[in-house]
Parts: structure tokens; C-alpha cells; sequence
């Protein structure tokens, strides 16, 4: 018997040491914009602020904070404007190798260009396996526009909703929505670059959502519709994205579980010693 529950408290110590304390689901934020290609710190900084759960609002606050931007075709502007505001970011061709991305110990979030490169497409959808283990290991996905290439463009990650190309090309027809404004976006923000995309049949109840078009630019009554949206601690599952954390042992509970144990048997030993 007591070798039976020495054998399960080394078990017991041996899972903390194989379990990762950070976390365990991921977070997402996508636009219809193509925030990178304008290089509008402002917007790229308020959903990235998001991914990092507030913690990065201000160039102070982003020291140490390290970007992936995944792009075959520039990115060098977008990288030195969120350089310029106190982020560490890194351009990673993908005509080349970028495994190193998927690190979570490297990078706190990656970044991916906007579409309009079918090249680009196939290179991330060919590494959709390593966008899923990297995001179900706590990493962050800023997702830009598929900037016209359709919904094909997004099948690195499950279906989020359905994207629909923009056709209104003046400004001021989208705006932040209340949760929005509470990250960071404001009118002047969305509306310094015209969107590419918006969407549809994005499920509220897993996505919150951060900018809308504005209906009195749109004729069709579905308006408002989502432009940019995102979601904190979840993880992608064979239905999609799901909500919540699997449930593992934290290593701390782990370890006063296996003290627990050693003290029960103790005190059975003293109580038969009597």
C-alpha cells in the first residue's frame, strides 16, 4: 500500500513538472482592415493591446513586447511603425523559413499581412497545424484583411464568420462600437484607412465586436456588420473555436495535492503506530 502511494505522489510531482504554468487557449483579433500595409500604429496597437489583455496601452507598457509579422511582400513599414510606439517587431519572410513564430516563448503574438498574395495564402494555410499548436498553447493572432481574396484566405484558423469585400470607398463609414472605443479605437483610427472586408454570421456570443459599417453608407438593412472583432482564452477544437481553458491541474494545486497525500500517509502510519 505505502509503495503504491509513494508511487502516485512521484507521478503527482512529476506531472507539475511537465505542465506549463502560462496559459492554455489562446486570443484572437481580426480586421477588414489592412492596418499593416497603412501602417496605422493606432489600430495595430488597440488590438494587439487587446490580445495582451490591457497590457500594453502605452509605449511604456510595450517594452519587451514581442510581434511576428508573417509576410512575403514588405511589412518593413508596418514593423518600423510599431517599432515606433514602443513594440519589439520582427518581419519574418515566409517565403522562407518562419517556424520560429509559432515559439510562445518568442513572440507574445503574431501578426499576419494583409492577403492579396495567393502565395502568401498558400503559405499560411500551409501552416495551419503550427497556427493551431501555437495558439492552443496561450499565443495571440492579430489577423489582418483578406483584402479581396475571399474567404479562403482565413483557412489557417476555423471559420470565424463570412467575409464580404467592401465597396464603399469614403471615409467616415465605419465606426468603433462602445467595446471598441474601449481598447482604443476611435473615429479618426478606423476611418484613416478605408476597410477592404466585413463580415458576416460572426457568433456574438464567442466574438466581441470592436468596429462596425456605418448603415447610413450601406443600402442593405443587414448593416451595421462587424469589421473588426476578437476573442480572449479560447481554443481551437475539432468543432471550431471553442470557449475556455481544458481543464488541467494547475501546478501549484498539483503540488498541494501530492502534500496532501504524503500527510494522509502519515498520519495512517502514526494512527496504526498507536
Amino acid at each position: 500500500m505505502r509503495e503504491r502511494v509513494v508511487t502516485a505522489v512521484i507521478t503527482i510531482f512529476a506531472s507539475v513538472l511537465l505542465v506549463s504554468p502560462g496559459a492554455y487557449a489562446g486570443d484572437l483579433f481580426v480586421t477588414g482592415h489592412d492596418s499593416d500595409e497603412h501602417a496605422n500604429e493606432d489600430y495595430m496597437s488597440a488590438g494587439l493591446d487587446f490580445l495582451l489583455f490591457g497590457a500594453a496601452a502605452t509605449p511604456a507598457d510595450r517594452a519587451g513586447k514581442t510581434i511576428a509579422l508573417l509576410d512575403n511582400s514588405g511589412g518593413s513599414s508596418a514593423v518600423t511603425a510599431l517599432n515606433g510606439v514602443g513594440w519589439s517587431a520582427t518581419l519574418l519572410d515566409t517565403d522562407l523559413d518562419f517556424s520560429s513564430a509559432f515559439d510562445v516563448n518568442a513572440y507574445d503574438a503574431i501578426m499576419t499581412a494583409s492577403g492579396g498574395s495567393n502565395t502568401l495564402r498558400t503559405q499560411l494555410v500551409g501552416a495551419t497545424p503550427s497556427f493551431t499548436s501555437y495558439f492552443n498553447a496561450g499565443g495571440a493572432l492579430y489577423i489582418n484583411t483578406d483584402q479581396g481574396i475571399g474567404q479562403s484566405w482565413y483557412d489557417f484558423v476555423p471559420q470565424f464568420g463570412t467575409t464580404t469585400n467592401n465597396t464603399i470607398s469614403i471615409s467616415g463609414a465605419f465606426s468603433p462600437t462602445a467595446a471598441g472605443l474601449g481598447i482604443g479605437l476611435t473615429d479618426p483610427i478606423v476611418d484613416a484607412d478605408i476597410t477592404h472586408s466585413f463580415y458576416t454570421g460572426v457568433d456574438t456570443s464567442l466574438f466581441t465586436i470592436f468596429e462596425v459599417t456605418d448603415p447610413q453608407f450601406f443600402q442593405d438593412p443587414e448593416h451595421p456588420l462587424p469589421v473588426a472583432f476578437g476573442t480572449r482564452n479560447v481554443r481551437i477544437g475539432d468543432g471550431g473555436f471553442v470557449a475556455g481553458d481544458p481543464v488541467i491541474p494547475e501546478p501549484t494545486s498539483l503540488l498541494l495535492f501530492g502534500l496532501g497525500t504524503l500527510s494522509a500517509v502519515g498520519v495512517r502510519r502514526r494512527r496504526k503506530a498507536t
